[in-house]
């Protein structure tokens, strides 16, 4: 019986479709298998914590209330502050952010607003990690990409950084997608295209970051370099109109009666570095420790020197993870050896200098190869952190500069891989190959275990934050430790006994504000106690925190002995864990 000729092509057809789908999916998945990995990564960084507010402690909760105060119309100003002075030092992106979204959400409400905030640095946190994976593909093979842009996703500070209202996150996507765009892309056929693309991106994030000039001069001496001069002057020129507006703002308000005058005697001192603008505030030799004085040019020299030579170090860092993850690993990787051997821990320099001059490497090949946006952005960078004088924020101001950095590690790297299939080198070269594999894996490994250790510490119970009668049941937060938890205690007690109108002298004043509503502000940073007291006094503070916080003592080292110099009119009325409320009697 013959078939039917309907059927057959019909039947014909349906396998054709098929084969054309399994055709089109394999396609797709040889194609896109690493941005694949890329996402698979992210998610499993982000779905334990996908959950919850934004962590709003340190400058999350400055750039939370300057949002909130756009939101409710009063300028760009500080709320938690008594007067509500004008803000100077941190540009107005990402207040700009917060401010609409309690806007589309019609309230100011840090648990409300922060869910959805957490769920924005979530889609940034993707796109950042494609982001990261398109340009290093520019560069590497597929599967060295996709090394370097695991080594920076699995980062301690990538992981920490992108669970706070921190400006790192968001301008680390704008200077990965400006290095992408500015060189070529979709607008390379279309100049006016690109350069009004890159200068968006290089606006963003100068408005994120004061440090994203160093987008603008990579802008400027990319052109200059390539003897583009009609270029180079237009970029520059409007690059200089935008930083003018900022300075513009910043000098206005400088200048003012308020800021002369200010509400209290010290709301506009040098060392409040929330108050005042970064020159003023880095031109002190220690800002944590202001009766040093200010820094003459000997001591800038001095600083800039110090800190270049700490370079190699941190960018080894910047790429692998910290100095204490290394050891921790070392440390725990020997108990597993035969016989325990014993490994000096001063060894874990060893992988970190190695890696500061893998990047060094990279970038010189990177110079070679004329990609200069990339180079510039690193040295500007660098250049620009190696003036200020806080050398234990290096990792988190460096954290943006990650895909560079590990773009150009692994770059030095391939280029050693190559020269490894020489054959005249026979088995030496298959033991390099395996030797550099081992590296790669050695250091994802590394970053693995911090990252597993900063998700535990997350999940212990100390990881919480403290509700009132609920004990520590919050949201949970990376390094959120005994000393956070007791220091929201005392904030709760605040809360449950102080006026409306009390003010309340701690070292995390924004912080302190969003859970209370009461005004706050920073101790007097004063090595004399009797002056510390007098000040604290005619702002007036009614309640001083002395807390256990380990990433500053400004309480501990001059509001303690400030309050303690005078028991009748400053009285311990609260203690938990060491950490401590005095008030002011009346």
């Amino acid at each position: 019986m013959k078939d039917d000729p309907c059927t057959n092509e019909a039947v014909q057809n349906e396998r054709a479709t098929i084969c054309g789908d399994k055709t089109r999916i394999g396609k797709w998945n040889t194609r896109y298998w690493a941005e694949a990995v890329v996402v698979a990564i992210a998610l499993l960084l982000w779905v334990p914590r996908l959950s919850g507010p934004i962590d709003l402690r340190w400058d999350a909760g400055v750039y939370y209330v300057l949002g909130t105060s756009l939101a409710s119309g009063h300028g760009y100003r500080i709320l938690s502050e008594p007067g509500s002075p004008e803000a100077l030092q941190y540009p107005p992106l990402l207040a700009a952010v917060v401010a609409l979204h309690e806007w589309a959400l019609g309230t100011t409400n840090p648990d409300i607003v922060g869910a959805w905030l957490r769920k924005l640095y979530f889609v940034i946190f993707v796109a950042y990690a494609l982001a990261v994976l398109a340009l290093a593909k520019r560069y590497l093979r597929p599967w060295f990409a996709l090394a370097a842009t695991t080594l920076c996703l699995l980062h301690l500070y990538t992981i920490f950084l992108s669970d706070l209202l921190f400006a790192e996150l968001p301008f680390a996507l704008v200077s990965v997608v400006f290095a992408l765009v500015a060189v070529s892309g979709p607008a390379a056929s279309r100049q006016w295209l690109r350069e009004t693309t890159s200068f968006v991106l290089a606006v963003a994030g100068f408005l994120l970051r004061t440090a994203g000039v160093v987008l603008f001069a990579a802008w400027l001496l990319e052109a200059l370099i390539r003897r583009r001069w009609s270029l180079a002057l237009a970029r520059g020129a409007f690059a200089v109109v935008t930083i003018a507006l900022w300075q513009a703002h910043v000098e206005r308000v400088r200048t003012s009666d308020e800021y002369i005058r200010p509400t209290y005697e010290y709301q506009r001192a040098p060392y409040q570095y929330y108050n005042v603008a970064y020159a003023e505030n880095i031109l002190l030799v220690d800002p944590f420790q202001p009766e040093r004085g200010l820094a003459d040019r000997r001591a800038l020299m001095t600083r800039l020197v110090t800190n270049f030579a700490k370079m190699p170090a941190t960018l080894g860092e910047a790429v692998s993870t910290t100095d204490q993850f290394w050891r921790r690993f070392l440390q725990r990787a020997q108990h597993r050896l035969p016989g325990r051997a014993v490994i000096p821990l001063r060894f874990v320099s060893v992988p970190i200098f190695g890696f500061g001059a893998l990047v060094v490497a990279g970038l010189v090949v990177l110079i070679r190869r004329g990609a200069w946006f990339m180079v510039l952005i690193v040295l500007g960078s660098v250049g620009l952190t190696c003036t200020t004088p806080w050398p234990r924020q290096f990792a988190r101001y460096l954290s943006p500069l990650a895909p560079f950095l590990t773009i150009a590690a692994v770059l030095a790297l391939s280029r050693i891989g190559t020269v490894l299939r020489l054959p005249e080198l026979g088995r030496v070269a298959a033991l390099g190959r395996v030797a550099l594999a081992s590296v790669v894996v050695l250091t994802v490994a590394v970053q693995a275990q911090a990252a597993l250790w900063l998700f535990g510490e997350r999940a212990c119970a100390h990881g919480a934050t403290f509700v009132p009668g609920g004990g520590s049941v919050g949201a949970r937060f990376f390094y959120h430790d005994h000393s956070w938890r007791a220091w929201e205690e005392a904030t709760a007690w605040i809360d449950g006994h102080a006026p409306p109108d009390a003010i309340v002298a701690t070292n995390a004043p924004h912080f302190c504000y969003l859970r209370t509503g009461r005004r706050a502000v920073l101790p007097p940073m004063e090595s004399d106690p009797v002056r510390a007291r007098r000040l604290l006094e005619s702002v007036p503070v009614s309640y001083v925190i002395i807390d256990e916080l380990k990433f500053l003592d400004i309480s501990r080292r001059y509001a303690l002995p400030a309050v303690r110099s005078d028991p009748v009119v400053w009285q311990l009325v609260y203690s938990i864990e060491g950490t401590q409320i005095y008030q002011r009697a009346e």
